[in-house]
């Protein structure tokens, strides 16, 4: 059954990202109305907000942005950080997004912030646990272990809402501070469908193991 699952799962996670990844070529390769790249728009974005105090850096890696609330950080890979592409526009002001939410406090965001390091100790202990008490005999350590793995999968569904909200405030922003015109608002909305997509996919697997996970359980 499990197997079943991580296959099914696999197939459904790579077609996507493979989705994802035409979706960002092809709109990688579409110069933006504005002439702006993805640093010029996020600080932009970031300036009109009042957050002159989140910093930007280039990360290493394609499509590696991301935002780090704890450091006032928000890190853009090569190509978005320096390509005045629709892609990039749409990827900036996605992580600018995640910005906003911080700025505001938003509930979603301050809860995976407080569940990642629980979630990480739950993927490792939990593991051990699981392997050692079924070695063992020991079906309470082993039901622990799945317990502890369970809420470690469960984080790419507290996710979900989160990327859905900041994709709809990038392409706010975007509109609001007309850095698109109608063609670039409708390539940067594909290109983050197609990125929530990925998050998606990897909810949907997180769901179904811990599925596989209850029902050990419960036949334990």
């Amino acid at each position: 059954m499990l197997l079943i699952v991580i296959v099914l799962t696999f197939a459904a996670s790579w077609f996507v990202r493979m989705w994802m990844t035409r979706t960002y070529d092809k709109w990688g390769a579409v110069p933006n109305a504005v002439g702006a790249n993805g640093y010029q728009v996020a600080r932009h974005i970031l300036d009109i907000n009042d957050l002159q105090n989140v910093q930007l850096e280039v990360s290493k890696g394609k499509l590696s942005d991301h935002y780090i609330p704890s450091m006032d950080l928000m890190r853009l890979s090569e190509s978005i950080n320096n390509d005045a592409s629709v892609a990039s526009i749409a990827v900036a002001a996605h992580e600018c997004g995640h910005a906003l939410q911080d700025k505001e406090n938003y509930p979603m965001l301050k809860l995976k912030a407080v569940l990642m390091p629980a979630a990480a100790m739950g993927n490792q202990l939990g593991l051990l646990l699981s392997i050692g008490g079924g070695a063992m005999g020991l079906p309470m350590l082993a039901n622990i272990g799945l317990m502890l793995i369970g809420i470690g999968v469960l984080m790419p569904v507290l996710t979900l809402p989160i990327e859905f909200d900041a994709s709809k405030r990038a392409l706010v922003e975007l509109q609001r501070l007309n850095l698109v015109d109608e063609k670039d608002y409708d390539g940067a909305k594909s290109m983050l469908i197609a990125a929530a997509m990925t998050y998606v996919a990897s909810a949907v697997s997180s769901m179904a193991l811990i599925g596989v996970f209850l029902l050990r359980f419960i036949k334990r």
